[in-house]
């Protein structure tokens, strides 16, 4: 809608309520989601979810600039990729508009000049801002083709499909304070939607001139807009100038994009000045309330090197009473024990490469047991990816899924991460027994649903979520029966099962914002 809001609004559905037409057939083929809709506010809606953490996000440029010359690994990707691209900047484009599922002209716009983050992100907050509060009668749906044909189908699957097409008397709300956001949460009538951005690149970080400028930008979004924003992932895919990022994109993207720059990193200079900011801590580390209200960080996508820099901070305000709840947003367990370890092992994460069981995508994105310790002893959250990769998805798994009756790409794999999360807590020494045992308070979902992923099989969209509560109440039930599942003991019933399954949904992260949301 950024490029064609004048034809949106003619139509009148300039809206955060309007329904894209999706390709239905990659939902059923359980294929990447960018091709269709995951979590639009329509299946919010209809799936009953009533809390939402939606993240604001300018599209790096770097993902529609070109490839990476020098990647030399995975060789083949590499040829195959400089056939296919050659010296012609179209069939690059045409390339990447495929792997993206972008079209053309946006390609052209987000290579273009003209295309700045800083204005984006406000663009963004100004769009989910229009509809906060307001009760729709019934939303729109979109068709982006003007063929007749395409119109018709559109219509057909909608009323063969009503959940993912329309919505009737249906609101969000976007708290502008605590006492609001109580009053959102105890209103089923409505969805309570709670903004995020994800990564600091939003603040125009590449075009400013001075690094205070980034600090008065940080300033506009806290004093200026209409409501707060509750955590910042730092980093994302891209050098943002500030921190390093993790290396995130596999197979033939990393051929695509130029991740390398600062990639696994620690801080930039600029980039410990900021993050404090953001906290509202000044240079010393205290709280400074001139700083205004504090966002919090979400270290996802953050480096290893750089979330080891981080750590230091938050454990040097722990020390001096301030607790900095840690948040990893979308995340799955890696399996890896430090985030020393996870340096060491960096040049190792390769695609497929897990951690010695075989069962978690060890890449440095995910956390090891060292994130989650901290995130225990400042009660932070942990939100449960459901990208099959992250979650540890492999190539021969692919294979497997084929023929063996009880495939891994299932509530198993959100199980399995789900448990090492648990087992971490449960065997770090670090921990007390009461410590270890708040590992339950801090799990919770993060889908990265709208993110460039492939969802778990079962569960791609929103309209999913019940039948994965069902299923992950039955592996649960199951699990605890186990003589050797210590971890587990602490469930007599299977009612005591579907309580927590019910706390993950949405009481952990309902009780975390009531905690920790400003104002």
């Amino acid at each position: 809608m950024q490029e064609k809001k004048k034809k949106f609004l003619r139509k009148g559905e300039f809206s955060p309520w309007t329904v894209i037409a999706s390709n239905s057939k990659a939902v059923e083929d359980g294929k990447m989601g960018a091709s269709y809709s995951q979590i639009d506010l329509v299946k919010c809606w209809n799936s009953n979810l009533r809390l939402t953490f939606n993240s604001l996000y300018p599209l790096e440029r770097q993902f529609v600039l070109g490839m990476d010359p020098k990647i030399t690994e995975d060789k083949w990707y590499h040829f195959l990729a400089r056939i296919i691209l050659g010296k012609s900047g179209l069939r690059r484009d045409l390339l990447q508009s495929a792997y993206m599922r972008i079209p053309d002209k946006l390609v052209d716009y987000f290579q273009s000049s003209d295309y700045d983050y800083w204005q984006s992100l406000n663009r963004e907050k100004d769009f989910v801002w229009l509809d906060s509060g307001k009760r729709i009668a019934k939303n729109e749906i979109h068709v982006s083709s003007a063929k007749l044909g395409d119109k018709k189908a559109a219509e057909k699957r909608a009323k063969e499909d009503p959940k993912s097409y329309i919505a009737e008397n249906a609101c969000y709300r976007i708290p502008k304070d605590r006492q609001e956001l109580e009053q959102s949460l105890s209103n089923d009538q409505e969805i309570t939607m709670v903004i995020t951005i994800e990564g600091a690149h939003a603040l125009g970080t590449d075009r400013v001139k001075s690094v205070q400028d980034i600090s008065d930008r940080v300033q506009y979004i806290k004093n200026m807009w209409e409501f707060p924003v509750f955590f910042l992932t730092f980093a994302h895919h891209f050098d943002n100038h500030l921190c390093g990022h993790a290396h995130s994109i596999p197979g033939m993207g990393k051929v695509l994009m130029k991740q390398r720059p600062h990639m696994n990193e620690g801080f930039r200079r600029n980039g410990h000045r900021i993050i404090r900011e953001i906290l509202g801590l000044n240079s010393k580390g205290d709280r400074d309330e001139s700083l205004g209200y504090r966002i919090l960080i979400d270290v996802k996508h953050m480096a290893a090197r750089s979330r080891k820099e981080y750590y230091e901070l938050v454990k040097s305000c722990l020390t001096k009473g301030d607790r900095i709840p840690v948040i990893g947003s979308h995340c799955g367990y890696s399996g890896i024990k430090s985030l020393q370890d996870h340096i060491d092992l960096e040049k190792l994460e390769k695609d497929d490469y897990t951690d010695p069981s075989g069962k978690f995508n060890a890449w440095n994105i995910n956390l090891c047991d060292e994130d989650v310790e901290l995130i225990i002893k400042t009660r932070g959250l942990i939100g449960l990816s459901f990208d099959q990769r992250i979650l540890g998805i492999t190539s021969t798994d692919i294979k497997e899924d084929k023929t063996r009756q009880n495939k891994r790409n299932s509530i198993q794999l959100i199980w399995e991460n789900i448990e090492g999360f648990v087992k971490s807590a449960y065997q770090n020494s670090n921990l007390t027994e009461s410590e270890k045992s708040n590992i339950w308070k801090c799990l919770t979902i993060g889908t990265d649903f709208e993110g460039l992923i492939d969802p778990v099989n079962p569960y791609p969209t929103a309209l999913s979520f019940e039948f994965m509560a069902n299923d992950l109440v039955e592996v649960i039930d199951l699990a605890r029966k186990e003589s050797t599942a210590h971890h587990l003991h602490h469930f007599k019933n299977q009612d005591e099962v579907s309580a927590w399954v019910d706390d993950f949904c949405y009481y952990n992260a309902e009780s975390f914002l009531k905690e920790n949301y400003p104002g």
